[in-house]
């Protein structure tokens, strides 16, 4: 009689197609594997709060004038997370750029105007509360470089936390750089 019901209760999760985000095994543990951070609404960079790029940009071999833009400029981010799928829409005064993420752990093809062709996965960390994006490019002086970029939720979500972290070929491993975001509240 445990195991219909057990079964009837596995057919029932079939049913609704929840085993696309975890093994039958597992939801019958834990449910929280399910849901993961969403992290849809418009969010404001927080410049006082946040660290400086400028010494990142530098090891990538960004003109002065253009770190020195990036630090000081405020930036509005549009979120829209549905499935398995992130796009990014990030404004500032003459600048707007679009950015879509796949959520799923492939590596993709991609091309920026900074770095040239550079590939780019992103996949939930294991407990899928963080975003990890990990991109390959070389940087203007030609050597092997990776940007991990990780995104969070704090403040009960009120606040998104990027880190980035640049590894360059041959060079020490430089600071993380912290940028804080807060949700933009609706009016």
């Amino acid at each position: 009689m445990h195991a219909d019901i057990i079964a009837r209760e596995l057919r029932l999760i079939h049913s609704h197609a929840l085993l696309c985000c975890c093994p039958p095994f597992l939801l019958a543990l834990s449910t929280s594997c399910l849901a993961a951070v969403n992290f849809s609404g418009i969010w404001t960079l927080d410049l006082k709060a946040s660290d400086s790029p400028d010494p990142m940009m530098k090891r990538m071999g960004v003109p002065l004038i253009q770190r020195k833009l990036a630090a000081s400029t405020k930036l509005e981010a549009t979120y829209h997370q549905t499935g398995e799928v992130l796009t990014v829409t990030s404004r500032a005064p003459g600048f707007s750029r679009i950015e879509t993420f796949h959520l799923d752990g492939r590596t993709e093809t991609k091309h920026e105007k900074q770095t040239g062709s550079y590939t780019i996965r992103t996949a939930w960390s294991k407990d899928r509360k963080q975003l990890i994006s990990t991109s390959h490019f070389k940087t203007k002086h030609g050597k092997s470089a990776e940007l991990i970029v990780v995104r969070m939720l704090t403040n009960g979500g009120k606040t998104l936390v990027l880190t980035q972290t640049l590894n360059i070929e041959g060079e020490p491993d430089g600071p993380p750089v912290r940028r804080i975001w807060h949700r933009r509240s609706e009016s």
